[in-house]
């Protein structure tokens, strides 16, 4: 009997590498269309911004490129946004028309708190990008709590984010920049936290290396999200050529990778609604249509 599901959300809730790799396309062939500055030159300006913030899903970061304030010749963004507010719409369009929640996501989440299982997410994203993904797609309201990082430069935040923030703050759960995956230790803190045993727990997540080895060495049953092995090869090449990963980020990722890449999930999803029938689900208690509004 389950009574906690722990999900990953990128590329398990949604396909992350798609949307954002073609919302980020669309900024950025309309920002070398506005500025005729060479598209080379813009990416390498995005990966050396990308690589300061720790964080590959920042759009605003068009504004601190050396291309653009070079062009400019200002570091005001307010300036700046005026220049450059087609590119940044180009951005926003394409996001509202391919971010998407995979098929079966939220009559899953829904069958799952009808029953009463505790649901809550867990992810290495920034938590500014997961928690607007999350009310974009309309399904936060399914989340007891999003365990995510906190911002590298929260304290920076402008004043709007910080109260958005805190008006959350009973559903966050900030991570240190220490509770990296994958770390069993804080699946276990999470479950403690939630109020059940590892035995009565079911992660998913799209990553064996990361995911699956992570809740195997807890004891918290895993469920491996195939589905979200699906990429564009485009669309990857594109994010890679503005990871954020430094040289470090990749020898830690070979490094896990050959220590864990043989780990075995416990089961195999082709897709997220694979869970309803995968095991016994029973919450604490039902809930009605109304408590859901």
């Amino acid at each position: 009997m389950k009574k906690l599901l722990i999900t990953d959300l990128d590329n398990t809730l949604y396909d992350w590498v798609s949307f954002f790799a073609q919302s980020f396309g669309a900024m950025l062939e309309k920002t070398v269309e506005i500025t005729g500055i060479d598209r080379d030159e813009l990416v390498d300006d995005f990966k050396q911004v990308h690589q300061y913030h720790n964080n590959t899903e920042y759009p605003f970061s068009i504004f601190e490129l050396d291309s653009i304030q070079e062009k400019y010749k200002t570091k005001d963004k307010e300036v700046l946004k005026l220049h450059l507010d087609e590119a940044l719409y180009s951005f926003n369009s394409k996001r509202k028309k391919v971010l998407k929640c995979y098929s079966g996501v939220i009559d899953t989440l829904e069958y799952m708190s009808q029953k009463g299982v505790k649901i809550v997410a867990h992810t290495e994203a920034p938590v500014r990008n997961s928690l607007y993904r999350l009310e974009k797609l309309g399904i936060k309201g399914y989340f007891s709590h999003l365990y995510a990082p906190k911002d590298k430069f929260h304290d920076d935040l402008d004043e709007n984010t910080l109260q958005w923030l805190q008006k959350h703050e009973n559903s966050l759960r900030l991570l240190s920049k220490n509770e990296l995956k994958p770390n069993p230790n804080l699946l276990l803190d999470i479950c403690s936290k939630e109020g059940v045993q590892p035995s009565e727990a079911v992660y998913i997540g799209d990553s064996i290396v990361k995911d699956i080895s992570m809740a195997n060495e807890a004891g918290i049953s895993s469920v491996w999200a195939e589905y979200g092995k699906q990429h564009s090869p485009e669309f990857w090449q594109l994010l890679v050529s503005i990871t954020h990963w430094t040289p470090a980020d990749v020898e830690r990722e070979e490094s896990l990778k050959k220590a864990l890449s043989d780990s075995k999930p416990n089961y195999t999803a082709q897709s997220f609604s694979d869970l309803i029938e995968l095991f016994d689900w029973q919450g604490a208690q039902a809930k009605s249509s109304v408590d859901l509004q």
